[in-house]
């Protein structure tokens, strides 16, 4: 049985990398890529995950644009790029669907509300998923599950405090974060778990096709932007296709429960996501901490849902045949 999912996103390398193990895995049924400024301006994002959606493959999912800044707060600015390649510039050069008019967060709410899908995995700032929240007073109880990559139990990867996808809108995440759903968190402390290490590489390229040609692109640029701090991991963590991979497989990973609450008012710690493991605040837990990954197992998972996308017989025809009625349309048009 697949899992219906939306992947909400703000692609960004490494949600790219998502979109793929989405389209790929066989327990995944991807309905919607929805989108938001994060990584990039709303624009860019958006572009991006119609490129991840086209090199996939998968051309009946839905893609469609969103927030454009955070509820409160200025939006931040990526500080690290790779303008030589993959996602980071602009990629006229590749292929991409067309998006779909309607906005992130009315797309999420009616998916889940028709009952198409009701696990959502997040991969960059919340605020689709707040404004969804906020416009559609019952959606929060249609929610089966949110996974979602974000936040820290130590140190920030932005800040000293904060997380990069929770300090782009801190406002947003304490919304989701306390809307009583059941929500499976990914922190970055479990990054060191899934490294991309140079056999991941290789193995995804090995795959061969568009599929491993793109992924290793990826792969490699999110490789070359890694800048490890004093406690940092030995390899940049692979990061957002994680948590598409724990939703699918919830054993890959081991949760313990928590109380998640967002800073929204520290002049230091604005953004930061204190997670009280001892249960000191009182406060019931709200979230499902994932405090370490089975690695070679998240690897050895990836790979296969790449490989999967670029060699299954059924997806090989669906890219095809679209390609092919692409071509014919291009064809008529001239």
């Amino acid at each position: 049985m697949r899992l219906p999912i939306i992947l909400d996103c703000d692609p960004g390398n490494d949600d790219a990398l998502g979109v793929l193990v989405a389209a790929g895995h066989a327990g995944l049924d991807l309905k919607a890529v929805t989108t938001g400024a994060g990584h990039l301006a709303g624009d860019r994002t958006a572009r991006n995950g119609a490129i991840a959606v086209a090199m996939s493959g998968q051309r009946d999912v839905v893609v469609c644009a969103g927030a454009t800044a955070p509820l409160v707060r200025e939006r931040l600015i990526a500080g690290v790029l790779d303008e030589t390649g993959a996602l980071d510039p602009e990629r006229p050069d590749l292929p991409a669907v067309r998006l779909d008019e309607r906005h992130s967060a009315d797309l999420i709410a009616e998916l889940v509300m028709t009952g198409v899908a009701s696990t959502i995995a997040t991969t960059g700032p919340l605020t689709n998923l707040a404004m969804s929240l906020r416009r559609y007073p019952g959606l929060a109880v249609r929610i089966e599950r949110i996974v979602t990559l974000g936040g820290a139990w130590g140190l920030g990867n932005k800040t000293a405090a904060a997380e990069w996808n929770v300090l782009c809108d801190p406002e947003a995440a304490a919304i989701v974060f306390g809307a009583g759903i059941p929500l499976t968190l990914v922190p970055i402390d479990v990054g060191a778990d899934a490294g991309i290490t140079e056999a991941l590489i290789a193995g995804s390229e090995a795959i061969g096709g568009r599929i491993g040609a793109f992924a290793g692109e990826l792969l490699r640029s999110l490789v070359s932007t890694f800048r490890p701090g004093v406690f940092g991991p030995a390899h940049m963590p692979l990061n957002d296709p994680v948590a598409l991979l724990v939703a699918a497989d919830p054993l890959l990973a081991r949760t313990v429960p928590a109380r998640v609450d967002v800073e929204l008012a520290g002049k230091f710690t604005y953004g930061r996501t204190v997670i009280d493991f001892a249960g000191r605040s009182g406060l019931p837990a709200n979230a499902d901490i994932v405090i370490s990954l089975d690695g070679p197992g998240v690897h050895s998972a990836f790979v296969a849902a790449l490989d999967r996308l670029e060699h299954d017989p059924e997806k090989l025809q669906t890219f095809r045949t679209r390609s092919c009625r692409k071509n014919k349309e291009l064809e008529q048009d001239e």
